[in-house]
């Protein structure tokens, strides 16, 4: 009998924010599957290993996802043969993910050719890096029946909240838009992390800053 894949989101940062359901099953699980950066596991891992550091002790799986556009087709294809691997010999994986799997996760690409082999998958829900900001904001997203808009890297017109993921190399361009508009914006880089910097100020934003940026439009 074959093992079961979960897909575990660990939070934007910080390790408190991991859910009971998520720590119950990441210390049940026998392999932990993450995407690796210049050979070692991503931020998922280290934000679930300050809460759970008995995972040091279980097989890692570190799969490799160039950071390209590009068709990723191919490394797709091998990390999920990599996690079939274990998954054939009965072990329970955990792909570990920033965040909630269900927002611009990498697991997708390569659940969807696991779950052709007949293997049963799970996905288990994590806090998203915009709720953890607002949080840290100290303001709603949205009251009454105004709209949410969420997009990757851009800016739109847009009568109600606009967050926008992964934002952090097109900023420029998202500042001169916002002020077009005449709209104020917040900037959140490395939400819940040792590093994390909050702008409250569409004109403080810096010209650039790392992957792990979002900005939140009112």
């Amino acid at each position: 009998m074959g093992g079961k894949l979960y897909a575990v989101g660990v939070g934007p940062g910080d390790p408190e924010l991991i859910t009971l359901k998520a720590l119950k099953i990441i210390k049940n699980a026998d392999c932990i599957a993450c995407p690796e950066k210049n050979g070692e596991p991503g931020a998922a891992y280290w934000i679930a290993k300050e809460t759970i550091p008995e995972i040091s002790s279980k097989d890692l799986l570190l799969l490799e996802f160039p950071m390209r556009k590009e068709n990723l087709s191919h490394a797709h294809q091998k990390a999920a043969e990599q996690v079939v691997y274990h998954l054939s010999s009965g072990k329970n994986v955990v792909f570990l993910t920033l965040g909630d799997p269900e927002f611009y996760s990498t697991f997708y690409y390569v659940a969807e050719i696991i779950k052709e082999q007949g293997y049963e998958i799970e996905i288990i829900s994590g806090i998203t890096s915009f709720s953890a900001a607002s949080a840290r904001l100290k303001f709603p997203l949205s009251l009454g029946d105004e709209s949410v808009m969420i997009t990757s890297g851009n800016f739109c017109e847009f009568d109600g909240t606009l967050i926008i993921l992964k934002a952090g190399n097109k900023l420029q361009e998202i500042k001169e838009k916002a002020a077009f508009c005449h709209k104020n914006a917040y900037l959140v880089e490395n939400c819940g992390m040792a590093d994390e910097r909050i702008y409250y100020d569409l004109y403080s934003f810096p010209a650039k800053t790392g992957y792990f940026s979002l900005v939140i439009v009112k």
